[in-house]
């Protein structure tokens, strides 16, 4: 069975109750946030795969939230699995965020306030499970929610490409396989999240941000780099890699600077740079004011880089 909520059919004037209430009816209360509701677009589909419901949900909102008091209203007892389908996506619940792209996925717990922000239209399917149901299929009973789950290889990928499927064909499924269909589910999921427990995480995080620094060095001569050139190299967004700095306790600004003074300093020190003046070495390495660079200079190194230099003779 399928029930669908165009909301194109619906008059401008009453598009934000219809919308807001057809969300409610299928996903508990959320509030959406929209700048412009005259030129709001949405859609939401309602779907079973194995005796879960699963929604369909298309817009071009700002952002969707869910607070405290429509938790206290509603149904706290389901947690969705979000998988990306189109645009992109930041979900936040728990002091923790997952950036998804499309085929990413994440869990958001409906028992706590949590936020989407979208960047532009958007596609998410949201697949919703009771809470015991996926504690009971995951180690320790722990649900990690608000994690990127990537959808590219591995079980991230299997269970993207499950899931797309069944929903597509949801109306073909018999009722006399929904077990069969829900089990599947349930195993792909359990070994999914088991590959994104926290340690593993904390691996994966490591390894994004080692490349990210080898992108910075290779790059670090280039006065025009900055994160969204990164980010943009590294195929991920700005703000997961200031999300990915900021874990490792100083910022994308901060790293660079260092790094540009370090090897300026290297420079500065060698003798077979002599012949290159203080203002040159400091342009090579990305630096386009000279009081600025003697400035910070200074505060990493305690003097100037005249009288730095001053310390490393010329060899005659």
């Amino acid at each position: 069975m399928e029930t669908s909520y165009p909301i194109e059919k619906v008059a401008p004037a009453d598009r934000a109750d219809y919308w807001s209430q057809s969300l409610m009816n299928i996903c508990g209360g959320f509030e959406t946030i929209s700048s412009d509701w005259s030129k709001f677009k949405g859609n939401i589909e309602l779907r079973n795969i194995g005796g879960f419901d699963v929604a369909g949900i298309s817009v071009n909102a700002d952002k969707i939230k869910r607070s405290r008091k429509q938790i206290a209203q509603g149904d706290d007892k389901y947690c969705f699995l979000i998988m990306q389908m189109q645009g992109r996506a930041v979900l936040s619940q728990r002091n923790n965020e997952a950036f998804l792209e499309p085929g990413d996925m994440a869990l958001i717990d409906s028992g706590y306030p949590s936020e989407f922000n979208y960047d532009g239209f958007m596609k998410q399917i949201s697949l919703h499970i009771p809470r015991e149901t996926l504690e009971s299929c995951l180690p320790y009973r722990h649900i990690d929610a608000a994690r990127t789950i990537s959808g590219v290889s591995g079980m991230g990928a299997i269970i993207r490409d499950y899931l797309t499927s069944t929903y597509n064909e949801a109306s073909c499924i018999n009722e006399q396989d929904y077990p069969a269909v829900r089990e599947a589910l349930l195993n792909f999921l359990a070994a999914t999240l088991r590959g994104y427990e926290p340690d593993n995480m904390l691996d994966q995080k490591v390894r994004q941000l080692s490349h990210i620094r080898q992108i910075i060095e290779q790059n670090l001569t280039d006065p025009c780099l900055s994160p969204t050139m990164v980010a943009e190299l590294s195929g991920i967004s700005t703000r997961h890699l200031h999300r990915l700095f900021k874990g490792d306790g100083v910022s994308f600004g901060e790293w660079v600077r260092k790094r540009r003074l370090s090897e300026a300093r290297r420079q500065l020190a060698n003798k077979h740079f002599s012949d290159y003046s203080i203002i040159q070495i400091a342009f090579h390495w990305g630096f386009n004011d000279a009081a600025h660079f003697s400035r910070t200079f200074r505060q990493e190194f305690g003097q100037s880089p005249r009288d730095y230099r001053r310390q490393y003779p010329i060899a005659v």
